[in-house]
């Protein structure tokens, strides 16, 4: 299958976004999506979007993916609710896939989530929620940590260079510290700074 193409994935994370909305399921969009959002593009091909869903959300956003337009598994999301694991939601017509993402329960996630913040993501000025700047670098360090991941890095290196001068480099490093990623963050920052200098 061909991969999903830059527009269709966008065009169905909008729909997503807005089913999120009008159900009033608290989200963040986060992941590479949002790190190429406030940072440098490169091809992504899902997105991750964290959201605060309760077990009376469940019904109604099955009902808002209609087969065969989409596919989204109703016990695949109690599962996913009660493992605490992502469950997705497809397209399968573009091949485009949202994971969302039951809200974790470690301190850092929690404490973005309520940081969180609304901007526009189109030129059409439609808006979402994402993970603030600060918090995607910290939360793209320690995914670099867990996974060994050079691309994690890549993606934060992106937004402190796209950002530079708008970010509370105080608040990074105080979460970097508290989440044992400051010493890999001094070094990122140490090479945005070379590189802004070329």
């Amino acid at each position: 299958m061909e991969p999903v193409r830059d527009y269709e994935l966008k065009a169905f994370f909008t729909y997503v976004i807005e089913v999120l909305e009008n159900l009033g399921i608290p989200y963040m969009v986060v992941g590479g999506f949002a790190a190429i959002f406030y940072g440098e593009p490169r091809l992504t091909i899902d997105v991750d979007i964290v959201v605060d869903v309760e077990p009376e959300h469940i019904k109604p956003l099955v009902a808002a993916f209609p087969v065969p337009d989409y596919y989204v598994s109703e016990e695949g999301i109690r599962d996913s609710l009660q493992r605490g694991y992502p469950f997705n939601v497809i397209q399968p017509a573009t091949g485009a896939k949202v994971d969302l993402v039951p809200l974790p329960r470690d301190p850092f996630t929690r404490s973005a989530f309520q940081r969180r913040q609304r901007l526009e993501f189109d030129e059409a000025g439609r808006s979402a929620t994402f993970i603030t700047p600060e918090d995607i670098i910290v939360a793209k360090l320690i995914a670099h940590r867990e996974t060994g991941s050079d691309k994690h890095l890549r993606d934060a290196r992106g937004v402190l260079v796209m950002q530079w001068g708008e970010l509370n480099l105080g608040a990074i490093r105080r979460s970097a510290r508290a989440n044992e990623v400051l010493e890999q963050f001094e070094a990122l920052l140490e090479a945005a700074h070379r590189e802004l200098e070329e």
